[in-house]
């Protein structure tokens, strides 16, 4: 599997490609897909409306095409989107036609907030011209806030927007300063897209599409004429900026064996050396997870993943995503990886770098426990190859006491074939280490197939008996397994009574490095979408699996489901599902119901969830888990909220929990949290905290 990882990325090294461009017109790009973009003196004044003369010198596209429900047609709401420059930033309009004022749904009014069913815009960019992430924009017809940087949705920055609305159409204005985007000076070609999200119609539109592959980043138009070469002349000093976040957090218990007061503190930093170039540090970090899930009841063998929420660590996570957990859903576990940030307990200092030089992204870390003399050293590298593949390397050293753990990551992608629809993945990692235990090595590759319909995934995995990295996410090991996994949508076309079906199959089967029996599985999917938004999905799942942590003897599970979502966008909406099989040697099912609810106004948010398991073991003894979670949201303004929680398990282990919270977040990125209770405790408690965040920019 070696020579083949490595051969992949030797064959990238060698093979770029020229930009694609998709079968649908694009409308406002000239002969070479460019959408030049005019630099203006006078900088706009951002309120949300397009009166002023300015305007008429920027760039226009407009001609949206459906990305859903009806691929490829021409979008039901007209959309115009204007385009200029200044010196120091780049302006971006839009003009959003609806059939009335009423017809607008908006929800959402918290910067960073969910928007899934809110009408909106969004600003795609690819600033770094690596055709595999971008930065996200996105105003809500409230003039609601929420950005991404390549994929890490809690990276904030500061920018501004501003939304008026009409009775036959709302416009937005957004302003994006160059000092918050991480690009190469030397490379004046960026990629851009826009979408909008029509909420009368429940319709995602996008400015650029190909329906061969709808979301595709290959198929962005290039945006040229912006002033980098005037930026990287004349604002080098002004780049290099300062950002320092002190915190502080302070709780009072009131009863209990740890009665008594408890507090800590400690600062975040960020500093910008260029344009792509930024170095983070953390100086006694913040461990105090204020918010955290409660607990699922469904079944689990192995450890489930838990993400970290860690400010030093979420902040520039993106370019760690190689060498870190690999992978999302089904890709979790069962890719690669050598790094789980969760997996690092208390430490003193941390420190960053992050940029992009060229083609390449950088990312290192280390972490340092200078008490117990641990130190944590990650390195990520990745390298696009023009728009058909790219290569990344990863190494982790974990310095401990009284042992050594370390290990490389290497791996890399492909497209080829017509229209770049095949792709080859493949990835192998090996880690060293004083404890025989953690020393091996794991890889996978994974040949595939996508088209507008169709989507075909077949794979080789193989986990070594002893690959336990100290600081990855391996759940399991001791396997080598083969699977298959495919997908077939039937999109409709707006005459037909759903919007959007189909189905998918999934089968694996794999054995232990001693040819012992690991795993035999198989299932399949059915969803249908129905014109009135109503969802409905029915699936099977068998899998037989060995557990030999828990006994020599393989299990053999069964589920089989069916599930409801009622609601669409409205503010009223209900999930409803029924899970049935055999777990644990014995038989189970489990009904569960949640509903949510979103004052138009978004002033009241209410979430209700009710699940219910009844388990019969094999040796005949019976077990009914029960669970239910209340909460409420009232939404002062965009930057403050109260939030009232209650959950309440019991059957297995009891918990008894309620909360209720105030919070600050605003913009510029200070923070305030006060809680009475304890969301992490299985009681409640007499228990008020506070966490305060405050940032100084320099």
């Amino acid at each position: 599997m070696r020579f083949w990882i490595v051969a992949l990325c030797g064959l990238l090294a060698s093979w770029a490609a020229a930009h694609e461009r998709p079968s649908l017109p694009v409308f406002g790009v000239n002969e070479r897909y460019e959408l030049v973009v005019p630099v203006v003196a006078e900088t706009p004044v951002v309120d949300g409306q397009l009166n002023e003369p300015v305007w008429e010198k920027a760039a226009k596209v407009g001609n949206f095409y459906q990305a859903a429900p009806y691929l490829g047609q021409p979008a039901s709401r007209a959309t115009e989107v204007l385009v200029l420059s200044t010196v120091d930033k780049l302006f971006v309009a839009f003009r959003c036609a609806v059939s009335s004022r009423s017809a607008i749904r908006a929800y959402e009014t918290r910067y960073d907030g969910q928007m899934r069913h809110d009408e909106r815009v969004s600003v795609f960019l690819d600033t770094l011209h690596t055709h595999d992430r971008t930065y996200v924009f996105t105003v809500n017809a409230r003039g609601t806030k929420a950005d991404e940087r390549f994929g890490n949705r809690d990276w904030n920055a500061q920018w501004e927007a501003a939304v008026q609305v009409g009775e036959t159409e709302w416009t937005v204005e957004i302003a994006i300063p160059y000092t918050i985007l991480t690009f190469d000076p030397n490379r004046p070609v960026w990629g851009v897209n826009f979408g909008r999200y029509v909420s009368e119609r429940d319709e995602w539109t996008v400015w650029a599409i190909e329906p061969d592959r709808p979301f595709d980043l290959r198929y962005m138009p290039h945006l040229v004429g912006l002033p980098l070469s005037q930026i990287k002349a004349n604002n080098q000093q002004a780049a290099k900026r300062w950002m320092l976040k002190t915190f502080s957090v302070a709780d009072y218990q009131m009863n209990g064996k740890d009665k008594g007061i408890n507090n800590n503190y400690g600062v975040d930093g960020e500093w910008t050396l260029r344009s792509n170039l930024a170095f983070r540090f953390v100086f006694k970090p913040d461990f105090s997870e204020v918010e955290e899930a409660f607990e699922s009841i469904d079944v689990s063998y192995v450890e489930q993943f838990v993400p970290d929420r860690r400010e030093f660590f979420v902040q520039g996570s993106e370019f760690f995503s190689e060498v870190a957990v690999a992978g999302e859903g089904w890709r979790r576990g069962s890719e690669p990886s050598l790094f789980f940030s969760r997996r690092i307990q208390r430490f003193d200092l941390g420190t960053k770098l992050m940029g992009a030089l060229g083609d390449n992204r950088v990312g290192f870390l280390s972490t340092h426990n200078l008490r117990d003399h641990e130190h944590t050293f990650v390195l990520n590298l990745a390298r696009a190859f023009g728009t058909r593949g790219r290569a990344y390397f990863g190494y982790v050293d974990a310095f401990r006491s009284d042992s050594f753990h370390r290990g490389f990551l290497l791996g890399g992608e492909m497209r080829f074939g017509p229209r770049d629809r095949f792709w080859l993945r493949g990835s192998y990692a090996r880690h060293f280490s004083s404890d025989e235990e953690r020393d091996g090595g794991a890889g996978t590759v994974r040949f595939g197939y996508g088209d507008e319909r169709w989507f075909l995934s077949i794979g080789f995995t193989a986990f070594s008996p002893h690959f336990r990295p100290l600081l990855g996410y391996t759940p399991r090991t001791d396997f080598k397994r083969w699977s298959v996994y495919l997908n077939r949508n039937f999109r409709a076309k707006g005459t037909e009574f759903y919007r959007n079906a189909g189905f998918s199959v999934n089968w694996s089967k794999g054995e232990t490095f001693e040819d012992k029996f690991f795993e035999r599985a198989y299932g399949f999917n059915l969803w249908l979408e129905l014109q009135d938004r109503t969802e409905i999905s029915i699936g099977f799942n068998r899998n037989r699996h060995a557990e030999h942590q828990i006994r020599e003897e393989p299990f053999n599970d069964r589920s089989t489901w069916i599930s409801l979502n009622l609601g669409g966008n409205k503010p009223l909406r209900a999930d409803i599902a029924y899970n049935f099989g055999r777990a644990f040697d014995g038989r189970y099912q489990q009904p569960s119901f949640a509903l949510r609810w979103d004052k138009p106004d978004g002033s009241w948010r209410l979430r209700l969830e009710l699940s219910q398991r009844h388990q019969t073991y094999g040796d005949g003894t019976k077990q009914t888990i029960r669970s239910y979670e209340l909460s409420i949201t009232r939404v002062l303004s965009r930057d403050k909220w109260l939030v009232l929680r209650y959950y309440n398990r019991r059957g297995d282990y009891s918990i008894k929990n309620f909360a209720l919270s105030f919070r600050i977040r605003r913009e510029s990125g200070e923070e305030l949290f006060v809680i009475w209770g304890d969301p992490r405790a299985r009681e409640t408690r007499n228990r008020i905290a506070v966490k305060w965040i405050f940032p100084f920019r320099f």
